[in-house]
């Protein structure tokens, strides 16, 4: 057994390559409730039997090493005293006991030597190393214990175990398990240096370095050297070469074998494939520096401190973001980025430093960050950390959410302008989803409907809609908006609300999600009650309007007619003595019947005018198409008007496109639109001025201009004209005479014929009538 101690720790060597350090359980460690975990995790890690343990010695944690080397389930541990599960009873379960009763009498790191069983309660020699843990104030919380089983593999065990079963397992291990002397000479090695391509035989007395690679052999000597002249263990890694030159990544365990007297005999060594482990090692390191590769270029800020907040790596990113560059970054405090009123989280760091933990670690905030040139912005951060050589490192990663929070911003300002209208509108408006079921309803359409808000949510809209024909034509509505078509509904309110019978029009349009589909419908309804009273009302007032005018067209027509018969009688009989006794009347005579032939003519007019007011608004007008010869029917309108115009002086023109052949209207219309246009031209021209009648073709339209130099129309009084009755100048005193129906009965006469009738004027420089027809009549 090994009994060689000198009441010092076994020594642990470690190469540079050695990744797996469990040097720490000879040392005290200051761990707090949240840093137990990352306790845990590490020893699960460890190649070594692990536990530990509370003050009252019952087990809280087992590494996983230590459930596969000795077959327990944790579950079979933890809560349980350790001695009664790891130590025989007797005499060496008082002794284990008695390890843990006084810590302040056991040395941090100190080695007992005791047999433990595992599951099947076989014992196996090992040796008891012990570490304390401590709380914040020093005190002892804890104990971990590390359990080092003595290798039954060892020379000096195959030599003196009186049980085969050491051989037995050696024999069968799957690492190789060898010892040398004191010159390192190999002395045995077991069947399993097979598989590199040795047999066991052409290895023994040669030195176990010379079967490693060349460039790892001068490690290997030293590492083996340690061992023997400091009576303790080492670990190394190396590359085994094998016969036909294939290189295997190995770890070489090693231990000091002592004889029965304490005296260095050799070395005692196991040899383990960790081919597979350098290969996860080799993946690590690419995905590191793929991970470094990709932070530099990320276009997020990624930032990395140091324990004290300095900034260790800063990334294109954060340049972008933040306008330092990369020099002028690295070294400075990571506060620099922080607007003064977030750097209080920076107060107490040397607490987060010692635990690698603070209340924003592993969280994701949204803060304010400080751009180089004082511009503060809104950025989303995450943090983490890790530990290296003992001590905290941190991580940020920071995205600019400016533009998001403009569109929350948005958002929110449309959705309150929104449910602003929604319930502040005058018209009702329900949301009803998939199914037809009424989500939500304002105050409106509770008012419309006469029943209150919570009993119309929940309800199907026309009384169970989707499964009934009740309110039909909703349903059907409805239907088409669940099939992504707008639809219009107008009748009595729906059935289900109420007995309130209240008209109502309805627009139904479906709510369409960003991704096309279909997440149910809006109805927007308005009461029509007042505007249907207000329809009904105007229909009644039209009819009696109707009624009023087909009254007065009739009294119209009755009443010309009435005047027309007198009238035709003392035209006729004024005509009559004019011819008989003319040659027998004195001047005064001839004046005065001259002034009753002249009124009479100018009564006839009046009459066939209104007349015709009459018969345009009784609808009885009707076009009388024939071929006319326009220059000669603009000549009968100037001989017929040339009377009245040679008593202003007024000189009658025309003008006319020779193109102009035959065109297909209304003779007498066609006549009367010029002798009124011409006559007003006469009416409002100067004295010794003239009226032009100016006529060309265009396109499929005749434009014809009746054009003056008189006094011209203003602006105002523009919008006055072609409306019955209606004169100008209405006072009693006016100067000019006439009855306002001339311009009225124009623009009647040019609709019939297709027509457009304008007016272009200057106050004191005369008026342009034009008007068109149609050519396809």
């Amino acid at each position: 057994m090994i009994s060689k101690n000198n009441d010092s720790d076994t020594v642990h060597h470690n190469s540079t390559e050695d990744k797996l350090d469990i040097s720490f359980v000879t040392r005290s460690m200051n761990f707090q409730d949240t840093d137990i975990e990352l306790l845990h995790a590490f020893m699960d890690a460890v190649p070594s039997i692990l536990f530990i343990l509370g003050t009252d010695q019952i087990i809280s944690f087992v590494n996983d090493h230590f459930c596969e080397r000795l077959g327990f389930t944790k579950k079979e541990l933890i809560g349980h005293i350790w001695y009664d599960r790891l130590i025989t009873p007797g005499k060496k379960r008082h002794e284990a006991r008695e390890i843990f009763s006084k810590p302040s009498d056991v040395k941090d790191g100190h080695a007992f030597e005791i047999p433990i069983i595992d599951k099947r309660k076989e014992e196996h020699p090992a040796i008891i190393r012990i570490g304390y843990l401590n709380d914040r104030n020093g005190n002892v919380s804890g104990t971990i214990v590390q359990i080092e089983m003595i290798d039954p593999t060892s020379v000096q065990c195959i030599e003196c175990a009186a049980d085969d079963k050491y051989r037995v397992l050696v024999e069968n291990s799957v690492d190789i398990v060898l010892s040398t002397d004191q010159a390192g000479a190999i002395t045995y090695i077991s069947p399993s240096v097979i598989a590199y391509g040795f047999t066991p035989e052409e290895l023994l007395l040669k030195g176990i370095s010379d079967i490693f690679f060349y460039e790892d052999q001068d490690k290997i000597a030293r590492s083996l050297s340690i061992t023997l002249n400091n009576f303790g263990q080492s670990r190394v890694q190396g590359r085994l070469k094998g016969p036909n030159g294939k290189l295997y990544w190995v770890e070489l365990y090693a231990q000091t074998l002592f004889d029965k007297n304490g005296h260095v005999k050799g070395i005692t060594a196991a040899i383990r494939d960790i081919g597979n482990r350098k290969a996860d090692l080799k993946a690590l390191e690419m995905a590191s520096d793929m991970f470094v590769s990709q932070a530099r270029s990320s276009s997020d800020a990624i930032v990395f401190s140091d324990p004290d907040g300095n900034i260790i790596f800063w990334n294109k990113g954060a340049e972008n973001l933040f306008f330092y560059t990369v020099d002028e970054a690295l070294g400075m405090h990571i506060s620099m980025i922080m607007p003064q009123r977030y750097r209080h989280i920076h107060q107490g760091w040397d607490i987060v430093i010692s635990t690698g933990h603070s209340w924003i670690m592993g969280k994701t905030l949204e803060l304010y960050g400080l751009k180089r040139d004082g511009t503060e912005f809104p950025i989303e951060i995450s943090h983490s950390s890790w530990k290296k050589d003992g001590s905290s490192f941190f991580s940020v990663n920071i995205r600019d959410i400016t533009q998001r929070v403009l569109n929350e911003k948005e958002m929110r300002e449309a959705k309150d302008k929104y449910r602003m209208i929604f319930e502040k509108s005058p018209l009702g408006i329900i949301h009803f989803d998939t199914s037809g079921v009424i989500t939500q309803c304002n105050k409106s359409f509770v008012d419309i409907v006469g029943v209150e808000g919570e009993h119309i949510i929940g309800n199907i809209i026309g009384l169970d809609l989707l499964r009934s024909d009740a309110s039909k034509e909703v349903k059907e509505c409805v239907t088409a908006v669940l099939s992504g078509k707008p639809e219009n509904y107008s009748g009595n309110s729906f059935s289900f609300m109420g007995t309130r019978d209240t008209p109502i029009r309805a627009s139904f349009a479906p709510v369409i999600t960003e991704d096309k589909a279909i997440a149910g419908g809006i109805c927007i309804v308005e009461d029509i009650t007042e505007s249907k009273k207000a329809r009904e009302a105007l229909i009644h007032a039209k009819n009696v309007a109707e009624e009023a005018s087909r009254t007065k067209s009739e009294f119209l027509s009755n009443v010309t007619h009435e005047l027309r018969t007198p009238l035709n009688a003392i035209m006729g009989f004024s005509d009559l003595l004019q011819e008989s006794i003319e040659d027998k009347l004195n001047e005064n005579q001839r004046k005065y019947l001259n002034n009753i032939m002249a009124g009479g003519k100018d009564l006839l007019d009046v009459i066939n005018n209104i007349l015709d007011v009459s018969n345009i608004e009784a609808g009885k007008t009707n076009l009388e198409l024939e071929d006319i010869h326009l220059e000669i029917l603009i000549n009968d309108v100037i001989t017929e008007m040339s009377s009245f115009a040679s008593k202003k002086n007024v000189t009658l023109q025309k003008e006319l496109d020779p193109q102009i052949e035959l065109i297909k209207a209304d003779r007498n219309k066609l006549q009367q639109i010029l002798i009124n246009l011409v006559s007003n031209g006469i009416k409002f021209g100067k004295e010794g001025g003239f009226v032009k009648i100016r006529a060309k073709q265009m396109h499929d339209m005749m434009h014809i201009e009746v054009i003056d130099d008189g006094i011209g129309i203003s602006a105002e009084d523009k919008q006055k004209l072609f409306k019955p009755f209606i004169q100008l100048d209405s006072s009693s005193t006016r100067k000019y005479k006439g009855n306002g129906i001339g311009l009225y009965i124009v623009k009647q006469f040019v609709d019939l014929h297709g027509g457009n009738v304008w007016l272009e004027s200057e106050v004191g420089k005369g008026s342009t009538f034009t008007f068109t027809i149609s050519l396809k009549l």
